[in-house]
């Protein structure tokens, strides 16, 4: 529900934002292996971590 007629005009936002070109879609796999390989790259190694022995739930 609107209390006006017509929207009113936005001149804070209208003319802003930097344009950004669209890319060309890519591999959505080839994306999520360079983003794991930067993961990797941070954290070679995987923390440590107790086991879910006698755990009811097992919850990401």
């Amino acid at each position: 529900m609107s209390s006006f007629e017509t929207p009113p005009d936005q001149p804070i936002v209208g003319d802003c934002g930097i344009p950004v070109p669209v890319t060309a879609p890519q591999d959505p796999y080839r994306t999520l292996d360079d983003l794991m390989a930067v993961v990797e790259a941070l954290c070679p190694r995987w923390p440590m971590r107790g086991t879910f022995a006698g755990a009811d739930e097992m919850l990401l």
